[in-house]
């Protein structure tokens, strides 16, 4: 079966099985953040902020081989998927940024910058025993000439500085914690204004938009305040849950 790529949409199942469905050269633009091979493995519990529980499984691989096994097997399957000129946005572990990059140019695409998140509220230090993660970076990755709406000096700088996630917009999940607390949903869920940023420079109104790690459905989102088109991808049923009911709960805001 052949997928309708001009709707809003996310699917549940394996991103390598799902985009099977997916016609060769339909995707204007791809926006992920895929596993990164980084997550801490331990809770971490907070006063003033959702504790951000690290039951993120899709995040564990046993050895960086196997991790990097599946980071070229998800981009041998999407890049195939992308237009002649498109572009390709991956949020990646620092220490790893290079191996992307390199799988990528093995898969004939173009460099075009790394991007940095500077988180201006990062999780606190617990052990003070090093710097804060405040940073996150991006890989920027083209086909041929792809769509670039340049939005103004101030505006194009390769730093881009907005918040964590907090509510209202943090997804927060249903089961109390022995604090009576609700954790948070996801632990890597990314800020909307960021991901609706790089949108509209990559993209124009109605263009298709891919992201085959879908987790709370925020490019979704931003694809559907900025009429694009989106599909996305998760596995994790609860995830997908979430982010369905968060996408229809969206209302179409035009660009």
């Amino acid at each position: 079966m052949t997928l309708i790529l001009e709707s809003n949409q996310i699917l549940l199942g394996n991103c390598l099985s799902l985009l099977d469905e997916i016609p060769p050269n339909s995707v204007d633009l791809v926006i992920t953040d895929p596993p990164f091979y980084v997550m801490n493995k331990s809770n971490l519990k907070f006063k003033n902020r959702a504790d951000i529980i690290q039951n993120a499984k899709f995040d564990h691989f046993e050895t960086f081989e196997e991790f990097m096994n599946f980071t070229s097997s998800w981009l041998e399957a999407v890049i195939p998927k992308m237009k002649d000129n498109s572009s390709l946005y991956v949020f990646f572990g620092a220490q790893y940024i290079s191996d992307l990059l390199r799988a990528c140019e093995r898969l004939n695409m173009k460099y075009k910058g790394i991007l940095i998140w500077h988180k201006t509220n990062p999780v606190p230090k617990i052990r003070k025993s090093g710097y804060l993660s405040s940073t996150e970076l991006i890989l920027f990755m083209v086909k041929g000439k792809p769509t670039f709406n340049f939005l103004g000096q101030n505006e194009m700088h390769n730093m881009i500085e907005t918040p964590i996630c907090q509510r209202p917009e943090r997804l927060i999940g249903n089961s109390l914690n022995k604090k009576g607390k609700y954790p948070t949903l996801h632990p890597t869920q990314k800020p909307l204004k960021l991901i609706e940023k790089l949108v509209r420079i990559s993209s124009n109104q109605n263009d298709v938009v891919l992201d085959p790690f879908a987790g709370t459905g925020t490019v979704n989102i931003a694809c559907k305040n900025l009429s694009r088109y989106c599909t996305g991808m998760e596995l994790n049923p609860k995830y997908h849950q979430a982010a369905q009911d968060r996408l229809n709960r969206t209302k179409i805001n035009a660009d």
